[in-house]
């Protein structure tokens, strides 16, 4: 039957060794590269429509004040003089990181402030306080829209030979409050569900665009957020409702911002419509995102089985308070000649010391720290 004697057994081996190599290289493909069937089921299934028609990254709603005027050149916050001694952000390396900070005495005082004065509000307006856990498993965070596989991702993850099952660090305080309703059957009577929380928010960010440095983008930081469920009809007014009372959180501050209508491809992964606000920053001389809200419609409720008598439900998401880029905010914008700034008197009854930057900080300063000290 052959010209040629074959050896079976020879090319069975080579086979053999080509389905093992073939093998490997799709382990390591799925590894690195989310499978396509997770890149469809990651496609948000429809966009508002007028999102479709925004030219360019966003679309201006509407803008609020004015660029503050001064008589003197602004500074950004780490250049003011009695502020930048209550901010530490450069040599962490061996402490924390980089992209991290201390915020020491006044700075630190000045957080707790926006975080009680956020949460005074909320709970005025019907808000319940949800205390979340920050270590959540992958699943609930990909099924609220974010990826923790592949390289390109922002979500830090635990190694599973240490810990076991895939457990990651939560982005955002929406993932465990979505994540606390898995599979519930929420009554009617209870909607719409409004939650809020205070929580610490992991991001592995990897821009290195120059004014981006400082606390503006950092690997984790303090953020009070709002998270609502609703019936389907009700979301578009939800998402407005939670516009409408991060501009009543903002407009004690006597900040000039503008609320941004994003486009399609500025949308994340679970949003059918996103706003975001962006606040003036004098001493970066730019305008910063501070805050944003999400309509998610069914997104995160069908792949969580959020319901209501059979009903998906929909989900919102909105940032009552970002902490860090509100302080910049208030900083460069309140600030004075002699390089301190003055808080809006909103915020003096929940500071817990006035004069706050009457003298320097006398924490103790901070000596650089070799690696080796420590054993890992």
């Amino acid at each position: 039957m052959y010209s040629k004697k074959v050896d079976f057994n020879k090319q069975f081996m080579k086979f053999h060794s080509w389905q093992n190599n073939l093998s490997t290289t799709l382990k390591t493909f799925k590894k690195t590269m989310p499978s396509l069937e997770n890149q469809l089921n990651n496609v948000p299934k429809k966009t508002h429509p007028c999102v479709e028609h925004i030219q360019g990254d966003f679309e201006i709603v509407k803008s609020i004040g004015q660029k503050p005027v001064f008589k003197f050149k602004p500074l950004p916050l780490s250049m003011l003089n009695k502020v930048k001694y209550c901010l530490k952000t450069e040599n962490l390396s061996n402490y924390c990181g980089d992209r991290s900070y201390y915020f020491i005495g006044p700075l630190a005082k000045i957080e707790h402030a926006l975080v009680q004065y956020t949460l005074a509000k909320l709970i005025k307006k019907g808000f319940k306080l949800v205390s979340v856990p920050d270590i959540l498993p992958d699943e609930v965070i990909e099924r609220c829209g974010m990826d923790t596989a592949g390289e390109r991702n922002q979500v830090y993850t635990f190694d599973n030979n240490y810990y076991g099952n895939k457990w990651c660090l939560s982005g955002t305080s929406e993932m465990a409050l979505a994540g606390s309703l898995m599979n519930k059957n929420v009554s009617k009577d209870k909607l719409p569900l409004k939650l809020c929380s205070v929580s610490r928010c992991y991001r592995a960010e990897v821009s290195s665009i120059a004014e981006e440095k400082g606390i503006f983008r950092v690997h984790q930081f303090t953020k009070v957020e709002m998270f609502g469920a609703c019936l389907p009809e009700e979301s578009e007014n939800m998402a407005l409702y939670f516009r409408n009372i991060q501009e009543d959180l903002l407009q004690p501050f006597n900040l000039h911002y503008r609320i941004l209508d994003m486009a399609k491809h500025e949308l994340g992964t679970q949003a059918y419509r996103k706003y975001d606000i962006e606040a003036w920053m004098p001493g970066c001389n730019k305008y910063g995102e501070i805050s944003s809200c999400s309509d998610c419609t069914n997104y995160q409720s069908e792949r969580l089985g959020i319901h209501s008598d059979g009903i998906l439900l929909h989900t919102v998401n909105g940032t009552a308070c970002a902490v860090p880029r509100l302080i910049i905010a208030l900083a460069e914008t309140h600030q004075t000649v002699d390089g301190s700034l003055i808080l809006p008197e909103e915020l003096n009854d929940y500071v817990i010391e006035k004069n706050l930057f009457k003298s320097g900080s006398t924490f103790p300063k901070f000596t650089s720290v070799q690696a080796h000290r420590y054993k890992m």
